[in-house]
């Protein structure tokens, strides 16, 4: 009979939300609440990706390449050494609307006696007539060697040769279209021409 007094206590602690047998009161869950990982956000400049999240070579050396210019004039990756250049990576013929930014980009580079262009398209992929553009064609080493995530896809390449930028098709600009590109070209060069 002792027994029930306690259980019938025990009920009434419990139904008060008092601890029995002067257990702390009300203890913290020892559940440990484990964080949500948030998405990993890749570094960005004005359009441009500065990390390897987005695009796996970026900061490392350009790979050697070799092809023919449309003049059947052989070209080498190190004649890019020493100066600034948007390298566009199309593996298709583009939009049309991409083909008009492309074009509006080279207009821009022209202005910077620092920074080229250059297009490697697959075979058969360039407009017609030919684009006002400095252009490769390629049967398809180029292009997988780079191994953009998608394309048109476009790398800011240094002058040592470095792959500094990526970003993916120029009709993808914000409303100032190539104005922002060549802002984030600035500003990678400054952060890159900035003593550590």
């Amino acid at each position: 009979m002792r027994s029930f007094p306690f259980a019938a206590a025990l009920v009434i602690l419990s139904a008060c939300d008092q601890s029995p047998l002067g257990a702390p009161p009300n203890m913290p869950s020892t559940k440990v609440e484990q964080p949500v990982a948030a998405p990993v956000a890749s570094a960005a400049i004005d359009g441009w990706e500065i990390d390897q999240t987005a695009y796996a070579m970026i900061n490392t050396p350009l790979p050697a390449m070799t092809g023919a210019k449309p003049d059947g004039t052989a070209f080498t990756s190190e004649e890019l050494r020493g100066r600034w250049t948007i390298v566009g990576l199309w593996s298709a013929a583009p939009p049309a609307e991409e083909a008009n930014y492309t074009a509006a980009l080279s207009s821009a580079a022209d202005q910077d006696p620092d920074l080229d262009v250059l297009v490697i398209h697959a075979s058969g992929t360039a407009p017609q007539p030919a684009p006002p553009w400095p252009m490769l064609e390629d049967s398809g080493a180029l292009l997988s060697t780079l191994a953009p995530p998608t394309t048109p896809a476009y790398l800011l390449i240094g002058p040592d040769l470095t792959i500094e930028g990526y970003r993916s098709a120029l009709s993808e600009a914000p409303d100032d279209g190539i104005k922002s590109v060549i802002r984030g070209v600035a500003e990678i060069r400054k952060q890159i021409a900035a003593p550590q």
